[in-house]
């Protein structure tokens, strides 16, 4: 008998060109063990990259994860109250090739995201970690040690600093001008490989607003960009830890 997996794939594929790839991704669950007693190389669903968002309870995951989309499919709070309480996969194009986005529920209270992560990567393999912070009260060494004690170094980790739409002239500034905050969580033992400075304002929060809606586009373009650059068109190739290997393997 097939074991499956919880963690799913997105199914809305609808506003995408139709592949070979996607076309058979639909109706595809690559969590399924292929044999009970032969382990199978899964390929991260079959040539698609697993990108996981995570932050503090309130920070604007899902507002981060619906940048990424360019569309509002993940639930979002306007609020510091948490509107995701299961983790959700969507799916997305980025220079040609799939992505699914995942959106945690956020660290701060009964659940624990970290053995979710920890969980997904024992199943399917990550990509790229992108930790969304804010500043001040979204920042956190022991989310970022919780996740890192869940996924090993060499899953690369980014950070994305939001709620940057009214920071002086650039929103990139915060992280490399004058104040140094970027050096500021190196030295708190944040340590990212790259980031992205954004705001995550709604479409409809910028519709009347002519300087924060080129700061929306730029974020988009910004937080795609960060994901390629990271992701570079490779695969990684993991196994399923239920059919008896390891997941941490190198790089390929």
């Amino acid at each position: 008998m097939m074991a499956s997996s919880k963690f799913f794939v997105p199914t809305n594929l609808k506003l995408f060109s139709e592949t070979p790839v996607l076309s058979r991704l639909r109706g595809l669950n690559p969590f399924e063990t292929k044999s009970s007693t032969m382990p199978m190389p899964v390929t991260n669903g079959d040539r698609v990259h697993v990108i996981v968002v995570f932050g503090r309870t309130g920070m604007g995951i899902s507002s981060l994860v619906n940048l990424i989309l360019g569309r509002e499919d993940a639930p979002f709070s306007t609020d510091m109250h948490p509107c995701t309480i299961t983790p959700a996969a969507y799916r997305v194009d980025i220079n040609g090739h799939a992505f699914d986005i995942y959106d945690i529920p956020g660290f701060g209270n009964d659940y624990a995201p970290e053995k979710t992560i920890g969980e997904l990567y024992a199943e399917r393999g990550i990509d790229l970690l992108v930790y969304c912070l804010r500043p001040k009260e979204g920042i956190a060494r022991k989310i970022y040690n919780d996740v890192r004690s869940a996924v090993p170094e060499r899953v690369p980790m980014v950070g994305v600093v939001t709620a940057l739409e009214k920071y002086g002239e650039s929103m990139e500034a915060w992280w490399s001008g004058p104040r140094k905050n970027g050096d500021m969580l190196a030295s708190r033992g944040l340590k990212f490989v790259d980031h992205a400075c954004v705001t995550t304002l709604s479409r409809e929060d910028v519709s009347y607003n002519m300087d924060l809606y080129e700061r929306r586009y730029q974020a988009t373009q910004a937080v795609r960009n960060l994901i390629w650059r990271n992701c570079n068109g490779t695969k990684r190739v993991t196994y399923v830890k239920s059919a008896g290997y390891l997941p941490d393997l190198p790089y390929v």
